[in-house]
């Protein structure tokens, strides 16, 4: 795993993230543990289960030791601020289908259904990062666009659809620049753009 992804005062977050079993890593934060590419600096837990009205009590006692501040506290989701870094605890709907890597006994999702996710999520709220963290799984051959086109349909079903997509993947118009650390080469809008064209130029589509 790449640690130096999240921080020495992250990794000791980290550490604790084992005690919430029901819950597994995803996103940013554990796509970065796994290829290097960036640093990522906040953690998602995603669940099936709904937060139980005193899941804050259990979080307040795991990290006892550290200042924490309640930003969403439902059935749905606990966002919370653990000496300024940001942990969500999600009930999510669509359950992983790949399995998990576990590390330090905290499960973490697999690169490809983490694309996945991300191509998913593409069309609604697009982020820089979001692209960035499509680039490295694409050009570091973790999975092709057939891969995490098929991974989706069999994840999201009806709620995926392919050919959006694709055509998202390359309108970053609308994409706000934000600051990205980098711990492998940078990558500009422009680069994006070209890299993408030309990955899908190589695809089938049904």
């Amino acid at each position: 795993m790449y640690l130096e992804a999240i921080g020495s005062k992250r990794q000791k977050v980290f550490q604790k993230l084992k005690e919430f079993r029901g819950f597994y890593l995803v996103g940013g934060t554990a796509l970065a543990l796994q290829i290097g590419h960036r640093v990522s600096v906040d953690f998602d837990l995603f669940s099936n289960k709904k937060i139980s009205p005193n899941f804050l009590d259990k979080v307040e006692k795991v990290f006892k030791d550290y200042k924490i501040s309640v930003v969403i506290n439902n059935s749905n989701q606990l966002t919370v601020k653990i000496d300024k870094i940001k942990i969500d605890f999600v009930k999510y709907l669509f359950p992983p289908i790949l399995g998990f890597i576990n590390y330090q006994g905290v499960n973490i999702l697999k690169i490809s259904e983490i694309a996945a996710m991300k191509a998913n999520v593409l069309g609604r709220r697009p982020s820089l990062k979001d692209y960035i963290d499509l680039y490295f799984i694409l050009k570091d051959k973790y999975i092709d666009l057939n891969g995490i086109i098929s991974i989706a349909e069999k994840k999201y079903k009806d709620e995926f659809n392919g050919r959006l997509f694709l055509e998202q993947l390359i309108y970053l118009q609308d994409v706000r620049e934000m600051r990205i650390n980098f711990l492998k080469e940078s990558v500009s809008k422009q680069q994006l753009h070209e890299f993408f064209e030309e990955e899908i130029k190589k695809i089938k589509l049904g």
